[in-house]
């Protein structure tokens, strides 16, 4: 009876079509599938093509809230989480490599093949980390910094502008977020502009380097012909999205990890 609830209400939140079952995502049809249920107080996730692997971060519910690192292995259903990060806060993956990459409270680090933490020499409070051609984060002070060759180096477009999350995209933009508002900046200059017509709950890119926002109207995608962000789904309320190695949609709902599957058949009304 639970799961139905659940199913229910996931459809509810994902589709105004009551005779279809899927959702359409960037004028695409998918087949929805609900393939992990529990997970509470998520903050980030990031998928791992090279092992089928979501790794996340997510909150504890003791009285003392901690931040967790954790993976969800979607080939075989296993689950566990990876200890030795305090405070876990934000998930990203190089890749070509299989590198997964994680800041933390006490700075950065590296997961190994045997899922534990290797640090990084930088030991300062990580908020956030996005991984394009080099490792980058955010800390505290909501600076930008590139990692490379065991130093961290302010990003010269970003300094002075304070940052919360950031990604970069295939056409060298650059795009960050100050409480939930949305900003771009070109590589290479200091121009800054603004999206502030979103209140941006998700920033993400594609494994194409497409960028992507998650808002309470729905999901867009960047039109870097036309400056502006175009609406691709209807799927509001999400905490995350990331995509499979088929660049087909994953995300967070509630406590439920979502996956997208193309489907064969489109949804046809009578």
């Amino acid at each position: 009876m639970k799961l139905l609830f659940i199913i229910s209400a996931l459809f509810t939140l994902t589709s105004g079509d009551k005779r279809c079952h899927g959702v359409y995502f960037d004028d695409k049809y998918f087949n929805l599938y609900i393939i992990k249920e529990g997970i509470h107080h998520l903050h980030d996730f990031a998928y791992n093509k090279n092992d089928n692997t979501l790794y996340f971060t997510y909150e504890s519910l003791s009285e003392t809230p901690v931040l967790f690192l954790g993976y969800f292995d979607i080939s075989t259903r296993k689950i566990g989480t990876i200890n030795g990060i305090r405070n876990a806060t934000s998930v990203t993956v190089d890749q070509f490599y299989g590198k997964v990459y994680v800041g933390g409270a006490d700075g950065l680090f590296k997961i190994n093949e045997q899922k534990v933490p290797e640090r990084l020499p930088i030991q300062e409070d990580v908020k956030s980390v996005h991984f394009r051609d080099g490792l980058y984060f955010t800390n505290r002070r909501r600076e930008v910094y590139k990692f490379e060759d065991g130093y961290a180096s302010l990003v010269p477009e970003m300094r002075g502008v304070e940052a919360d999350k950031i990604i970069i995209d295939d056409d060298n933009n650059m795009f960050f977020l100050q409480n939930k508002k949305l900003f771009r900046i070109k590589m290479g200059t200091r121009a800054i502009n603004t999206h502030e017509m979103h209140t941006v709950d998700a920033l993400t890119t594609d494994i194409y380097h497409k960028p992507y926002i998650c808002t309470a109207k729905g999901v867009y995608v960047y039109n870097k012909y036309k400056y502006v962000f175009d609406k691709v789904s209807d799927i509001a309320g999400l905490k995350a999205l990331t995509f499979s190695k088929l660049n087909e949609p994953i995300y967070a709902v509630a406590d439920l990890f979502v996956k997208l599957e193309l489907s064969p058949i489109g949804c046809f009304e009578d």
